[in-house]
């Protein structure tokens, strides 16, 4: 794993804006952030080019990682960093557990900064592809839940046996509702 580290300039530019947005900020606004006030030392890319784009979010993950550790040796504060929301939040005293930190594999890819070079044009590609591929799957599972009779809270077992049951009651060829059969059908593979 390479070590560097990023410029001290940027780290000081990210926590004064998180700072400065204690709800947090998606990392694309934190992007035109950046690149109003700090543009020198991180200008917003060409967001038509993946790889370019990539790139750009690959080295911001990997400035926040970094300012994630600094603040947890400092003990002054926890950066959160979600798909969605990227939020700095102060330390709460005598909160040590004594407990070792857990493996993040999501942050050992983005302070290793041969990761970086590593990835291609097609590369970026199918991470992107299957990111969508997962965020359409999460966004819709709430309605497949639904439409089974589910809450998300059952086991694969109960999950199952719902769906095999309504299978039984709508199936056309038992005089049920092809139309309901299908987005029965539906339904699972998307929970699947």
């Amino acid at each position: 794993m390479q070590p560097t580290q990023p410029d001290p300039r940027l780290l000081a530019a990210l926590d004064a804006l998180l700072s400065e947005h204690p709800a947090g900020l998606a990392e694309y606004d934190l992007m035109n952030l950046l690149d109003r006030g700090y543009g020198a030392l991180y200008p917003k890319p060409n967001l038509t080019d993946p790889l370019l784009m990539f790139q750009h979010h690959f080295y911001l993950r990997h400035a926040l990682y970094h300012l994630q550790n600094a603040y947890q040796l400092a003990g002054t504060a926890t950066l959160l960093m979600s798909a969605v929301t990227i939020r700095k939040q102060l330390a709460v005293p005598n909160r040590q557990t004594g407990l070792p930190e857990r493996a993040d594999s999501l942050k050992d890819y983005y302070l290793d900064l041969t990761n970086l070079n590593r990835e291609s044009a097609d590369s970026v590609q199918q991470l992107l592809g299957a990111f969508w591929r997962a965020l359409n799957h999460h966004e819709h599972q709430p309605e497949a839940l639904a439409t089974l009779g589910l809450t998300g809270q059952e086991s694969a077992a109960e999950q199952k046996l719902q769906y095999r049951l309504l299978v039984q009651q709508h199936h056309p060829d038992k005089g049920g509702d092809a139309e309901q059969f299908r987005l029965i059908q539906a339904a699972w593979e998307q929970l699947k």
